[in-house]
C-alpha cells in the first residue's frame, strides 16, 4: 500500500497527489519522508503545503535539506508557518542551529534573509551578540532583520543591540510620535495587566496607525476575545479584524486555527466588508490566509456557503506570487473550479503592479502547466540536425512562431487552429497549453477569449490531464546507456571507491552528493568517512544515531587533531545512548574547561546525558583541587551519597557556598519503589517458612504423632496434606478411636 501511495506522489493529477500525500500522513509514514519531501518542489502551491503539513508528522532529517531549501527559497507565509512547524518537529531543540548553519554556507542573500527570518522569536539578545562577537557571517543580516522587526528576540529588547548595530552602520527604523505610542502602551498595558477590557480593545483597534506587530504579540493569547469581539460590532468589524490578523499572524497553532474555524462567518462577513470599502489589499490577502488554512476544519456542509461568498468577491488587486488567492482557497474548499472563477482571477491579476506576470501565473495555476525549459527572450542551442529529437524540437519553435503571430487578430487564431487540426507535427497537449498560456499576455484583449476556449479543449479545469491518447501511442523511451561514473548503480567497491573520491572533491555540493549516498549504505564502513567529514567541517549532514555510533571506531588521538570541530564531536557524542558516552567524558570534560563558548555549549549539553553518578566518579579529582564549576553539571541530578560527595558538600559549606550544595541531591542508595517495604517483609516471610533440606538418606514417612502435629499447627496447605495422609492411613469403616484426633 505504502509503494502504491509513493507512487502517486509523482501523478499528474493535483487531487491524486494530494490524497496520496494525506494518507502517507495519516499512517505516518517516515520511511516515505524522501518522496513527500519532493512535493515540495511541486508547482502547485496547495501541493506544496500538504506536502509541508505532513512531514510535521512523517518527517524524518532526510527532509530537512529540502525544508531548508524551501524556506529560504519561498515568502509565503502560510507554507513557510509549515515548513518552520516541519523542521521543529523533526530536529527539536537542533533548531535554531540548523537554520544558523544553513544560512551561514547559503551565498544567496536573499536566501540568507528568508533563513534567517524563520528564526522569529526563538534566539535571545544574548545570542545575537555571541553570533557578533564571532564575526558570523549571518550577524549583519540577522541583526538588520531584528532592527527593523521583522524577526524578534525570544529575550531581551533591540536596545541591548544598539553597540552591535551601530559598529555594522544599523539604524533601527524611526519610531512613531510620543502621544500615539502612549496611548496605545496604557492600551495594551491594560489588556495584559487586567485582563479583557472591551473599550481599551476599541479604542486600539480604531487608531488610524496601528502598533508594530512585535508590541502587538502579548495579545496574541487573547485571540477568541478579538474574535467575538469583531462578531458583536459590525460597525468596526474591519477595523477589528485588521488589528487581529497584525497580533496574530502565520504560522498559527491548532488551538489558533480552531478559533478562527469558530468564527468562520466573522471572517466572510469581514471579508465581504473589505471588499464594499475598498480596503488595502493587504488585510484581504490575509484573511484569504486564514480561511485557506482554516479549510480543512470545516464541516463539510458549511464548505459550499465559503466558496459562495469568495465566489461573489469583487476583482482586487492579487498578491505577489505565492500569495494565497481565491484560486487556492476555493480548492481547498473543495470546490471544482470553473470558467468565472478563472475570469475572476484573471481580473484580479491585471490590477497588480505587474498583470502580465500576474496573469500567466493565475492560468499555469488553473491548468497545472508546467514552466516552459527556455524563455521566448533567451533562445537556446539548438540540438544536433541529425537527431528526431533536433526534428521535433524545430517544428515546435515553427508552431510557436506561427502562434505568436495568430494572436494578433480573432481571425488568424480561427484560421490558425484550423490547421492545426488538418496537419500532423504540431506539439504535445503540454507543449502547446504552455505555449498558449505563455502567448496570452501579449494576445490582443479580443482574443483572450478564444485563447482560454483553446486551453479549456486541451485541459479542463480542476481535470487531470488529458494525455491517454499520447501516451499510448507515444514511442517508448530509449533504453538508458549506463556510464561508469553512475552513482545510482548497484553497490560495490567501485561505485564506493568514486564515492570516497568525490568527498574528498574542492565543490561542495559534489562532496554532499557523496556523503548522502555514503550514508544510505548499512556497511558502517560506509558512514565512517562521512563521520570524518563531518568533524572536519567538510560536510553538513543531519546527525542520526546510526551515524554517531560510528564514533566509537575513532580513538581519542585522531579526535583530539587540531582539523577536529570540538563542537561537532560533542553534537555528535549527544547523539549516543548515555551508557556509550563514558570513554568520551574526559575528553568532552577538558573542551568545556577549555574551549569558547561556542564549543563548550555543545560539550556541556553531551556532558548532562551521562548518569549523574558516572559524571561524579570522573569529577572526583576536579573537586577535590576546588573546581566548584564543574558543579554546574552536575545540579539538578540525583546522586548516589558517597563518601566524596558528603566531603564536597561540607566543604562547601563551610566556605559558606550553601546555596551550591543545596543545589547537589543526594539520595542514600538507589531509589527504590513506594511498595518495597511490603515486597521485603513477604520476601522475608516466605525464606523464613521454608521446609528444612530434605536429608540425604532414604526419606521417611511422618509418624502419626508427626501428622497430628502438623494438622494443629501447620499453614492451610499443610494441615490439608496432614489430614489427607491420616485419612489414608485410617483402615475400616469404623471411625478413628484415637483421642489425639478429639483434641
Amino acid at each position: 500500500m505504502s509503494a502504491t501511495l509513493i507512487t502517486l506522489t509523482a501523478a499528474q493529477d493535483i487531487q491524486t497527489v494530494r490524497q496520496a500525500l494525506l494518507a502517507l500522513g495519516h499512517a505516518r509514514a517516515r520511511w516515505a519522508s524522501t518522496a513527500i519531501a519532493a512535493c515540495l518542489g511541486h508547482p502547485n502551491m496547495n501541493i506544496k503545503k500538504t506536502a509541508a503539513g505532513v512531514l510535521v508528522r512523517a518527517g524524518t532529517p532526510t527532509a530537512v535539506p529540502a525544508l531548508l531549501f524551501w524556506l529560504g527559497h519561498h515568502d509565503n507565509p502560510g507554507l513557510r508557518g509549515t515548513l518552520v512547524e516541519a523542521l521543529r518537529a523533526i530536529l527539536g531543540d537542533a533548531y535554531p542551529a540548523t537554520v544558523l548553519a544553513a544560512a551561514e554556507h547559503s551565498e544567496d542573500g536573499r536566501a540568507r534573509e528568508l533563513l534567517l527570518a524563520g528564526l522569529d522569536g526563538t534566539l535571545s539578545a544574548r545570542s545575537v551578540l555571541a553570533l557578533d562577537d564571532q564575526a558570523s557571517r549571518v550577524a549583519p543580516t540577522l541583526l538588520a532583520l531584528v532592527a527593523t522587526r521583522h524577526v524578534g528576540l525570544a529575550s531581551g529588547t533591540v536596545e541591548d543591540l544598539s553597540t552591535a548595530l551601530a559598529r555594522h552602520g544599523i539604524t533601527t527604523p524611526a519610531a512613531p510620535s510620543q502621544g500615539t505610542d502612549r496611548g496605545a502602551d496604557v492600551d495594551i498595558r491594560s489588556l495584559t495587566t487586567e485582563g479583557w477590557n472591551q473599550p481599551a480593545a476599541l479604542r486600539l483597534a480604531e487608531r488610524h496607525e496601528l502598533p508594530h506587530p512585535t508590541r502587538l504579540r502579548v495579545l496574541r493569547p487573547m485571540l477568541p476575545d478579538w474574535l467575538r469581539l469583531a462578531g458583536s460590532e459590525p460597525a468596526v468589524r474591519a477595523r477589528v479584524l485588521r488589528l487581529t490578523l497584525r497580533l496574530c499572524p502565520a504560522p498559527w497553532t491548532t488551538e489558533e486555527l480552531t478559533a478562527f474555524a469558530r468564527c468562520t462567518r466573522v471572517l466572510l462577513d469581514g471579508l465581504e466588508g473589505l471588499a464594499e470599502a475598498e480596503a488595502e489589499a493587504e488585510d484581504r490577502h490575509d484573511l484569504i490566509a486564514v480561511l485557506e488554512a482554516v479549510a480543512p476544519m470545516l464541516p463539510t456542509v458549511l464548505k459550499p456557503a465559503v466558496a459562495e461568498v469568495v465566489r461573489a468577491l469583487p476583482a482586487a488587486p492579487a498578491g505577489s506570487p505565492g500569495r494565497p488567492s481565491t484560486l487556492t482557497l476555493l480548492r481547498s474548499l473543495g470546490a471544482v473550479l470553473v470558467r468565472a472563477d478563472l475570469e475572476q482571477a484573471l481580473a484580479s491579476a491585471r490590477l497588480g503592479a505587474d498583470p502580465r506576470k500576474a496573469e500567466t501565473a493565475v492560468l499555469r495555476d488553473s491548468f497545472a502547466a508546467p514552466q516552459s525549459p527556455q524563455s521566448p527572450q533567451t533562445p537556446q542551442p539548438p540540438p544536433p540536425p541529425q537527431s528526431g529529437a533536433a526534428t521535433a524540437s524545430a517544428k515546435s519553435e515553427e508552431w510557436r512562431a506561427a502562434l505568436d503571430v495568430a494572436v494578433r487578430t480573432p481571425s488568424a487564431l480561427e484560421e490558425f487552429r484550423r490547421r492545426c487540426r488538418k496537419h500532423d507535427g504540431i506539439p504535445g497537449s503540454r507543449d502547446r497549453l504552455t505555449a498558449l498560456i505563455e502567448a496570452y499576455a501579449s494576445a490582443a484583449p479580443e482574443v483572450r477569449a478564444a485563447l482560454i476556449d483553446w486551453m479549456t479543449d486541451i485541459q479542463p479545469l480542476d481535470a487531470p490531464p488529458w494525455t491517454i491518447a499520447e501516451t499510448t501511442h507515444a514511442p517508448p523511451p530509449r533504453p538508458r546507456t549506463v556510464h561508469i561514473d553512475d552513482l545510482d548503480q548497484p553497490r560495490s567497491t567501485a561505485l564506493r571507491e568514486r564515492l570516497l573520491a568525490m568527498l574528498q572533491a574542492s565543490a561542495p555540493d559534489r562532496r554532499h552528493t557523496a556523503a548522502v549516498a555514503l550514508l544510505e549504505w548499512p556497511e558502517p564502513e560506509a558512514r565512517l568517512p562521512v563521520l570524518r567529514a563531518f568533524l572536519h567541517g567538510r560536510v553538513d549532514v543531519p546527525v542520526d544515531a546510526d551515524l554517531a555510533r560510528a564514533l566509537s571506531a575513532l580513538g581519542e588521538t585522531e579526535l583530539r587533531a587540531d582539523a577536529i570541530l570540538h563542537d561537532r564531536v560533542a553534537l555528535v557524542a549527544g547523539r549516543l545512548d548515555p551508557c556509550d558516552l563514558e570513554p568520551l567524558v574526559p575528553l568532552l570534560l577538558e573542551w568545556w574547561e577549555h574551549d569558547p563558548p561556542s564549543s563548550s555549549s555543545a560539550a556541556g549539553q553531551a556532558l548532562r546525558r551521562v548518569p549523574g553518578d558516572v559524571l561524579a566518579e570522573h569529577l572526583g579529582e576536579r573537586l577535590d583541587a576546588g573546581a566548584w564549576g564543574f558543579l554546574d553539571l552536575l545540579v539538578g541530578q540525583s546522586l548516589l551519597r558517597t563518601p566524596a560527595l558528603q566531603q564536597t558538600c561540607r566543604r562547601l559549606r563551610g566556605e559558606g557556598r550553601d546555596d551550591l550544595a543545596d543545589r547537589l541531591l543526594l539520595a542514600d542508595g538507589p531509589l527504590r519503589r513506594p511498595d518495597s517495604v511490603r515486597q521485603d517483609a513477604a520476601a522475608m516471610a516466605a525464606l523464613r517458612d521454608r521446609a528444612p533440606a530434605a536429608p540425604t538418606g532414604a526419606s521417611q514417612p511422618p509418624s502419626r504423632q508427626e501428622l497430628l502435629d502438623l494438622a494443629r499447627s501447620g499453614d492451610p496447605v499443610r494441615i490439608r496434606r496432614a489430614l489427607t495422609r491420616l485419612a489414608e492411613g485410617h483402615g475400616g469403616p469404623d471411625p478413628d478411636r484415637d483421642p489425639a484426633c478429639g483434641t
